[in-house]
């Protein structure tokens, strides 16, 4: 008998699921035969797969901002940190067989009426935007900044999934570094 609590067979098996194989070709019917439980049980933790969703990414956001936060504060100033937080989409593509962002792969997945599901991925992406803009507070303007590297650091990541390389990310902390050099202070 499984001594795993049932929601958190639930969630582990839609997490590796989600992930491998995307949120669309993941089914409710496929969750509950892998995680080996009760369809009974399954709606008793969570009334749709969209609620899933939401407790999936809510867990996933909090695991990813440590790992973000963990990397943007490793370094002996504000270049070094910013793009040392570069080295997270390369050991997450390496760890993670270049499958990409858990955040980018269901917010292209998902459809309008699926707000909720977009909301987190928001809430997720903007607290980014905020851990790079913390570290450039000596900029003239630290939230245009903060953003234009966010838009590098998601096109990196982007690009590591497509190519299933690193040298996206090369790229991205070579022009990261030569704006933030160029930037006024």
């Amino acid at each position: 008998m499984n001594k795993i609590p049932v929601k958190t067979r639930i969630l582990e098996t839609a997490s590796r699921l989600f992930y491998v194989q995307g949120y669309r070709a993941t089914g409710i019917n496929q969750i509950i035969k892998e995680a080996e439980i009760a369809k009974a049980s399954f709606y008793q933790h969570f009334p749709s797969k969209e609620d899933l969703c939401i407790t999936y990414l809510e867990d996933r956001h909090n695991i990813a901002h440590e790992r973000q936060k963990m990397f943007i504060t490793d370094g002996n100033n504000a270049i070094d940190r910013v793009c040392n937080l570069f080295e997270n989409i390369r050991q997450n593509a390496i760890n993670n067989n270049f499958n990409g962002c858990h955040f980018l792969n269901i917010a292209s997945e998902i459809n309008e009426h699926e707000s909720k599901i977009r909301l987190i991925v928001t809430k997720h992406k903007s607290r980014l935007m905020w851990l790079i803009e913390d570290q450039l507070q000596g900029y003239d303007n630290p939230e245009e900044m903060s953003e234009i590297i966010y838009v590098i650091y998601e096109g990196a990541n982007i690009a590591v999934k497509n190519y299933r390389d690193t040298w996206p990310i090369d790229r991205a902390i070579k022009t990261t570094r030569a704006m933030l050099e160029r930037g006024t202070k």
